[in-house]
């Protein structure tokens, strides 16, 4: 069976198509009530769809908003995109997912994709600086763009995300004052800005609490280019020791640095403390103890960042200045169930395994 057209429905309803595009656009003329009500009495009983197409060329917007994350499965993306698409429906805005998988290259074949699919505006989590430039472009083009969770320095837009630098010093800082004097901090990129801050945090408060950030190595563990955290972890131990003090930048590196040390024979907390994470699993709750673990607020992040880019494409072509919005952290300690490391009867704190 054909799909029925605008042309069927105003057969149907005994009016003009014109007149059945009044009432599925609510204007730009009155129709009367009566006939209105013929009109979707037509549509219901026809089954009638518009075509989303040919309203948002006739309109000039589509009502959907683009999203491009590092991932649709890690953990704290996808509760992201959730609290999202949340907002953007009670908005009246639908929603295009892709992931760039923490690929640039793969960022611009997407970043262009989802251009060429006339979306009303983009919120962008980048992998990088590497495609300032096409970002430069889209937004030169009158796409509104809104940075979520990271941003690019110096590409003039709005920015909405956790403020990494006094969440990872705060973590640290708990770590020093629970005695841990042999720190280690694993980044997952030296590109994103979300990470690069997160490791400012921790040199902040190495800094603030008289520690030298040379002692103290960040790791990088590319994980998205099959890196792992054991293989990094391995090497630190056989050329340092045992560190008392673990800063994990995402979740999945807490969880990995755990399995290891414990296969190593390393207790934990009792001789190291391993904090971080930036993303609260349900599971760290019934842990005893549990971890030290940083949460970022994603609902409060997709809140603003949506408001944000509607703002943007509300405001058509009138300027709108850059806007950064940082959203505080919150840590989840229970410092009187976390014992401090040392307490475990170790010869030596930095004991080679």
């Amino acid at each position: 069976m054909d799909r029925p057209t605008r042309n069927d429905v105003a057969r149907l309803a005994r009016v003009s198509t014109a007149t059945v595009s009044y009432v599925l656009n609510d204007g730009p003329r009155p129709v009367a009530e009566k006939t209105r009500a013929r009109v979707q009495a037509a549509i219901r009983k026809l089954k009638y769809q518009p075509h989303a197409i040919a309203r948002s060329l006739s309109k000039g917007k589509t009502q959907t908003v683009g999203f491009l994350a590092p991932s649709l499965v890690a953990p704290f993306q996808a509760h992201l995109v959730d609290a999202v698409e949340q907002n953007l429906a009670r908005r009246g805005y639908g929603l295009i997912l892709a992931s760039s998988h923490e690929n640039a290259a793969h960022e611009l074949q997407m970043l262009n994709t989802l251009a060429s699919r006339l979306i009303d505006g983009l919120l962008l989590v980048p992998t990088s600086s590497q495609n300032s430039e096409k970002i430069r472009e889209l937004i030169g083009r009158g796409l509104p763009v809104v940075f979520v969770d990271r941003y690019v320095p110096g590409v003039p837009t709005d920015v909405v995300a956790s403020d990494n630098v006094e969440a990872a010093r705060h973590a640290t800082s708990y770590l020093i004052r629970k005695g841990c004097r042999h720190l280690v901090c694993i980044s997952f990129s030296d590109e994103a800005s979300s990470a690069i801050d997160r490791v400012k945090g921790f040199k902040k408060a190495l800094s603030e609490h008289g520690l030298s950030a040379g002692d103290h190595p960040v790791l990088f563990v590319r994980y998205a280019a099959g890196e792992s955290v054991s293989a990094e972890l391995s090497a630190h131990l056989d050329r340092v020791g045992v560190p008392d003090g673990i800063l994990c930048t995402i979740d999945a590196f807490l969880i990995e640095a755990v399995k290891f040390l414990r296969s190593r024979g390393v207790e934990v907390p009792g001789q190291t403390l391993v904090a971080g994470s930036f993303f609260v699993s349900p599971w760290n709750e019934i842990l005893d103890p549990p971890f030290p673990i940083v949460s970022q607020d994603y609902e409060r992040i997709a809140e603003h960042a949506v408001r944000f880019l509607i703002e943007r494409i509300e405001a058509g072509e009138a300027p709108l200045a850059p806007r950064r919005q940082l959203i505080p952290a919150n840590y989840l300690h229970e410092q009187e169930k976390v014992p401090s490391p040392g307490l475990a009867g170790r010869s030596s704190r930095f004991e080679r395994r």
